[in-house]
């Protein structure tokens, strides 16, 4: 494995290793990006937190349009737009660093998220010059709102089956578009549609930019578990003429276009992970300072800290995971200029290029934000459970960020799927890795790392270990089922498991060695436990699926393999704990 790498391209993390100081951090933080993120706090507070109880309604969905225009006149719809047409074009570190602090705006982020995602990128990534002209600039002004039609009764997870038809009209200037869209986001207020649907005579998707005023109708306000304050409604098209200059990109080949938005919209949602998990830590562990009981706050007990500890280190995992990925693709994008990849097409390349990368954020931030948000609702006993509690309404925004944008069993599919197809293709030497772990498995050439180095040199040797653990499973079930491993969902979802964990530990540990010497014993307590964390959930999954695929001395030898490749030093994991408990409970917030 090579142990150092400017560009590590999708899925190569598995079998290259980057150096601590060739990835970005959240410490890494120029000053123009702290004040872009400031400025974007600062709006919150007056415009959003005055309003949260009232984003917790439906009377929401009454003064979102007239903010997103504030937002628009201030440039903050446009951050990532190129500066040629009126944005401020920042690199993808400054959008997403920007779109964390975006995402805690309870209902108000699911606005954001569609207007500044799917609705300006599937134009400014696949719109005609005319398209951009007549559109763009009143959607990154926030004149326009937008929404994007996918999702149908029938039509979920398998996208492509969508019944929505259009046809072209005897004159061959429109497109008679019919069809029903459910789970609309912004459909309330919406002036222009990017609808799914499949010409006649077509397989496969294309997209039509669609207004308003040329007849959609819609359905009634969904009652939904939370984001009450997000518009959410039903999409009908009958007989809507649509001109063919709308059509968005190439007929038939509106699914990679859906493919290209989900994967940034997958992203976005484990960075709001990030975002409403820090959030809500905040309020558990002051609730946890501020409640007195047996004449002691409750944060003095250990259980509360073993929460506290957990909480916090699982944000940790997600914030270094998604700030890494967001240089990896910077680094790729800017590689891809240099070779004269034209700037928004090198865009589309690295959104599709990191595919597997974005679906590990979106799982792990989505699920790390749910124990967050859980565990600080159990701090406030009774009184979280009341529906005048912030806590609450959080409880009840997130739980649909593990269905939005492909559901998480959904993308542990994808995780594993894209990783192999790179394989399959060339373009990842998975397999020939794995021929390699599988020898030294036969040839008993696996050693556990010395326990007796220092913490920096034993954590780069065990995260190779992790990777030669990885690999061989990988490689097994490939092996095993080959083509055939589609079908072989409980091993694939495994596969990911590991995968992910291993993404997110690597990411862990490059970031705590990177910034050495800052709050050093606190972020060592952190990854270590997280290292144990992560030995669980890898040896567990890894068990599963090595009796899935071999049998006899061959399933023994890889299980005792991987117990002997994951083998950590005794460590005092409840201390660890407690060390990193005391830290925030003093701090009173995530901050390190």
């Amino acid at each position: 494995m090579e142990p150092k790498l400017k560009t590590i391209k999708g899925g190569e993390f598995l079998i290259k290793t980057s150096a601590p100081n060739t990835i970005f951090t959240p410490e890494d933080y120029t000053e123009e990006q702290y004040m872009l993120r400031a400025a974007i706090r600062d709006f919150l507070n007056k415009e959003i937190e005055p309003l949260k109880e009232i984003f917790d309604s439906k009377e929401g969905i009454k003064v979102t349009p007239k903010i997103l225009e504030k937002l628009g006149e201030l440039g903050f719809l446009a951050i990532s737009a190129p500066e040629s047409i009126g944005g401020m074009g920042c690199d993808i570190k400054t959008d997403l660093a920007a779109s964390e602090i975006m995402s805690e705006s309870f209902s108000f982020s699911q606005t954001l998220g569609v207007q500044r995602g799917l609705g300006v990128n599937t134009i400014l990534f696949y719109g005609t010059a005319a398209q951009k002209s007549k559109y763009l600039d009143d959607i990154l002004t926030g004149k326009l709102k937008c929404s994007y039609c996918l999702t149908e009764p029938g039509a979920g997870s398998d996208a492509n089956s969508g019944k929505t038809k259009a046809v072209l009209s005897e004159d061959g200037k429109h497109y008679i578009l019919n069809g029903q869209k459910m789970w609309i986001t912004n459909a309330g207020f919406a002036d222009i549609f990017s609808v799914f649907c499949k010409i006649e005579g077509d397989d496969n998707l294309s997209c039509l930019i669609v207004e308003k005023e040329w007849g959609v109708k819609l359905g009634i306000e969904e009652n939904k578990l939370g984001i009450h304050g997000s518009s959410t409604r039903q999409v009908f098209f009958e007989n809507v003429k649509v001109p063919i200059e709308n059509l968005l990109g190439e007929r038939d080949k509106g699914f990679k276009i859906a493919m290209n938005a989900l994967n940034m919209g997958r992203l976005m949602i484990g960075i709001a992970g990030s975002a409403i998990g820090k959030r809500s830590f905040r309020l558990g562990v002051q609730y946890a300072n501020q409640r007195i009981q047996f004449k002691k706050p409750i944060s003095s007990f250990g259980a509360i800290q073993e929460k506290i500890a957990k909480m916090a280190t699982r944000i940790y995992a997600i914030e270094s995971g998604w700030n890494r990925l967001a240089g990896d693709m910077d680094n790729l994008y800017n590689e891809f200029i240099a070779e004269g990849v034209d700037p928004l097409k090198a865009k589309q390349q690295v959104a599709q290029e990191f595919a597997a990368e974005c679906s590990m954020i979106k799982v792990f931030g989505s699920e790390v934000e749910q124990f967050v948000v859980d565990e600080a609702l159990q701090m406030h006993g009774g009184m979280g459970f009341s529906g005048e509690s912030e806590i609450s309404i959080h409880y009840r925004n997130i739980r649909g960020n593990r269905i939005y944008e492909g559901t998480n069993e959904i993308n542990r599919l994808v995780i594993p799927g894209t990783i192999m197809k790179y394989a399959l293709k060339g373009k990842l030497p998975l397999m020939q890795s794995a021929m390699q772990a599988l020898q030294d498995l036969q040839s008993g050439n696996l050693k556990p790392a010395d326990s007796n180095q220092s913490f920096a040199e034993f954590s780069m040797d065990f995260l190779e270990n992790c990777k030669k653990s990885a690999i061989l499973i990988s490689g097994q079930a490939m092996q095993k089922f080959q083509q055939d491993i589609q079908e072989q969902q409980e091993v694939l979802s495994r596969i990911s498991d590991i995968i992910t964990q291993l993404y997110m530990l690597e990411g862990v540990l490059l970031r705590t060695l990177k910034h050495q010497g800052k709050n050093q014993a606190i972020r060592e307590a952190m990854s270590t436990t997280f290292m144990y964390a992560s030995v669980d959930l890898i040896k567990t999954s890894a068990r599963e699926v090595i009796f899935a695929v071999a049998e006899g001395d061959m399933a023994l030898m890889s299980l005792k393999a991987i117990n002997k490749l994951l083998q950590l030093p005794v460590s005092n994991v409840i201390e660890n704990r407690r060390v990193i408990a005391s830290h925030f409970i003093q701090e009173n917030q995530y901050k390190i």
